[in-house]
């Protein structure tokens, strides 16, 4: 039985084949970006996505007019048809994550992760991103920043596998630990 992931993996494979084929890759992006805002916004269509009492068909029927109510082009609204006669409504936002990496492989862009205890600035927010074009030797990098009061202080990167933890929190406990075994 293959996993979630592997479903996901495939659909948003197919997707992102299918849009390089129709030579429709950026019309495809917007459309999936627009989704995935309805779907993070929208509670009855989050609803809808989950039910198990509403019909594939009637998910099929839905989606698509929700897709063509938004003008989206003609792949996106088959694509998403497709997924809920299959019914896989339910990973739909595994899909649309999972396609929306796959285009930032393809196009070089590294992501990563900024969390600290306090919100940073814009200019310490630029250092850190031409240090990680540096260390990555990539000019696309997609910081994301998130703050976490229980760091107490520092900051914790990650750049795809590497992690790089500086805060005062990982510090306390390793201390924790080192004083747990004298």
């Amino acid at each position: 039985m293959k996993s979630n992931s592997e479903i996901s993996q495939r659909y948003a494979k197919a997707l992102y084949e299918l849009s390089l084929e129709s030579k429709s890759l950026k019309n495809i992006e917007k459309d999936v970006l627009n989704l995935k805002s309805l779907i993070t916004k929208n509670s009855n269509l989050n609803e809808l996505i989950k039910s198990h009492v509403i019909s594939r068909e009637n998910k099929a029927k839905v989606i698509e007019k929700i897709l063509k109510k938004l003008k989206s082009h003609s792949l996106i609204v088959k694509f998403m048809g497709t997924i809920a006669l299959n019914g896989r409504m339910n990973f739909i936002e595994d899909i649309i994550d999972q396609f929306l990496n796959k285009l930032s492989i393809e196009r070089g862009e590294i992501k990563a992760e900024l969390t600290t205890a306090l919100p940073i600035s814009n200019e310490i927010n630029n250092t850190l991103i031409k240090e990680v074009k540096k260390l990555t030797n990539s000019e696309k990098i997609e910081l994301k920043t998130n703050v976490d009061k229980s760091l107490i202080g520092g900051l914790v990167l990650q750049v795809g596998s590497t992690m790089i933890d500086s805060s005062i929190k990982t510090k306390l406990n390793s201390l924790k630990m080192t004083m747990k075994g004298v």
